[in-house]
């Protein structure tokens, strides 16, 4: 029986958050932890490339407004790297400059806040694969 639990934790994917704001972060992270997946959290774009230099991850969730280095930087960054790695953005002000570049697959899903728990899973487990 512990075998079996120690495989399928092997098997669970894991989830970069990436976001600024520390209420968001949290929560966030709190809904995908409850849908079954491990979780890692950066607050900054910085940090994010940090986690994903050291550590595996199977999806990126970024914000698209942060300080310093924003979303649309980090999903360039992403991308150079990581060219196949899922990359969702969140915002609250989704521009023609954001439907763009889910269009060009810079990103590959858009997340509009506020959001249901719902959209998240279903982004999260459609890209999460």
């Amino acid at each position: 029986m512990a075998r079996r639990q120690a495989d399928a934790e092997l098997r669970r994917k894991t989830v970069l958050v990436v976001d600024d704001e520390d209420d968001v972060l949290e929560i966030v992270s709190e809904m995908i932890s409850q849908l079954g997946y491990r979780v890692k959290a950066a607050s900054s774009g910085e940090a994010a490339q940090l986690v994903m230099s050291k550590t595996p991850v199977d999806l990126v969730i970024c914000d698209l407004k942060m300080r310093g280095i924003d979303g649309f930087s980090l999903a360039k960054w992403v991308r150079g790297h990581f060219p196949h790695l899922p990359l969702a953005m969140m915002t609250a002000f989704p521009t023609d400059d954001v439907k763009k570049a889910v269009k060009q697959k810079l990103v590959d899903s858009l997340l509009t806040k506020p959001f249901q728990l719902n959209e998240l899973q279903h982004m999260v487990q459609s890209l999460a694969r």
